[in-house]
């Protein structure tokens, strides 16, 4: 093999490991559930999209045998990172859902996050 096509070869596997290794890390931060890394999530995702994007482009450019198997890590890849991308939304919505339900039952807030009707009492008595 070529000192060129060991390069082309290399740098798509390189963004791969990347990938996977960013993968690995929302994994990891995910299962630690601390809030604080709650930002990370997004920027390592957004890491693991450009390599994706990085060795997708670059396997485009030059058609190998060898190829093959890297275009499928990379779609495989991409397909986990979407699924984990809807997971994390889908979770996010859930969870503001739930949110907004515990308002309205024990803080007196509509769904909508508005303030509930006041509903007027007729007799009141006060003891002092």
């Amino acid at each position: 093999m070529r000192a060129h096509q060991l390069d082309t070869y290399q740098a798509p596997a390189e963004c791969i490991r990347a990938a996977r290794a960013g993968i690995s890390e929302v994994m990891r931060l995910l299962s630690l559930s601390r809030e604080e890394d709650a930002e990370r999530y997004t920027v390592l995702l957004d890491g693991v999209v450009v390599h994706l994007q990085s060795a997708s482009a670059i396997l485009r450019a030059c058609d190998s045998v060898k190829n093959a198997d890297l275009r499928r890590s990379v779609t495989q890849l991409q397909s986990e990172v979407k699924t984990l991308a809807t997971t994390l939304s889908a979770s996010d919505r859930l969870i503001s859902a739930w949110v907004r339900r515990l308002g309205v039952k024990s803080a007196g807030y509509t769904e909508r996050g508005g303030s509930a009707p006041l509903i007027l009492v007729k007799k009141v008595n006060v003891t002092g």
